[in-house]
């Protein structure tokens, strides 16, 4: 084992993250192991531009252990605070064993599909909970690892000293926590997944496509109050635990984020121009709403909550 984990550690040059460093560059937002064929990674942007993934992203299993992830290139774009999903290429509704196909929401929900054909030492894609995940840039850079490289848990990783030994990275859903704002860096002595995760259960697939990072902030004093509203939002103050917004425009998403600029909730819309939004927050105050519109466009308002 310790041969393996030096091994790894000359294969990588990880690049140790400040809190300075955050909200920098991609990193793992949700990851699936789910039963059969059916796995998946989505990938974050956390920062204000968009980032291309060509040439310079690749991601992997180190496979049980072995100290030397198999790294797969990736492509595609992933626009400001949004994600993308890559899933095994299992799509074959007439595959049987190995090859059984994704379930249908899964596959639905993925944008990429990668590595379809497994071949016991070029299989990147074809993680259990025992293989340790790897995100890296411009080859040996690590951006971010669920797991640990150069260990086999066994079936895989769980909280230490947690009385009920329950897997979390077998058979489950992970998501990373709204407060994690960069990936793990560097190799960890101990892989704790309660610290920086939240676990669904298996074959959990309704998460994917959004995710809710404090990277996202709105600055209120951007707002002008005097400036014609490009939505409606009603009744405003919110008294009853629920809200509606219409526009003119077609609305992708739509953003609830603090006073102090924290995001709160974050919906895709899917190109609608009338809604009716649940307040997820009891606690009174000001927030505000930003809609972003199927043309790219922005805006923002003020709501009241009592």
């Amino acid at each position: 084992m310790k041969k393996l984990l030096l091994f790894a550690a000359a294969s990588f040059s990880a690049v140790s993250f400040t809190a300075q460093n955050n909200c920098l560059d991609v990193f793992i937002s949700e990851y699936v192991e789910g039963s059969n064929n059916n796995k998946a990674i989505e990938l974050y942007n956390p920062t204000p531009n968009p980032i291309v993934l060509d040439g310079l992203y690749s991601m992997g299993r180190d496979r049980d252990g072995a100290g030397n992830p198999m790294l797969l290139p990736i492509t595609g774009v992933i626009m400001p605070h949004e994600v993308r999903v890559f899933a095994l290429d299992k799509r074959d509704l007439a595959g049987t064993g190995t090859e059984v196909p994704l379930d249908a929401e899964l596959i639905a929900a993925a944008d990429t599909f990668l590595n379809p054909v497994y071949v016991q030492s070029n299989s990147p894609m074809y993680f259990n909970g025992d293989d340790a995940f790897v995100l890296v840039k411009n080859g040996n850079q690590i951006l971010d690892i669920v797991g640990k490289i150069g260990e086999d848990p066994g079936g895989g990783w769980w909280v230490p000293g947690d009385p009920a030994t329950r897997w979390w990275t077998q058979d489950n859903t992970m998501i990373r926590k709204q407060t994690v704002l960069s990936g793990v860096s560097t190799n960890p002595d101990v892989f704790d997944p309660s610290l920086e995760w939240d676990s669904l259960p298996s074959d959990t697939y309704t998460e994917l496509g959004e995710h809710l990072c404090d990277c996202v902030t709105i600055n209120p004093n951007a707002i002008n109050e005097n400036t014609g509203a490009a939505f409606s939002i009603f009744p405003n103050p919110v008294l009853q635990g629920s809200f509606a917004l219409k526009s003119a425009s077609t609305m992708e998403s739509v953003s609830i984020v603090s006073a102090d600029g924290r995001l709160i909730d974050r919906r895709n819309l899917q190109g609608v121009t009338y809604t009716n939004i649940a307040f997820p927050q009891a606690e009174a105050g000001v927030y505000f709403i930003e809609i972003v519109y199927t043309d790219g466009r922005k805006a923002i308002q003020k709501l009241l909550a009592r």
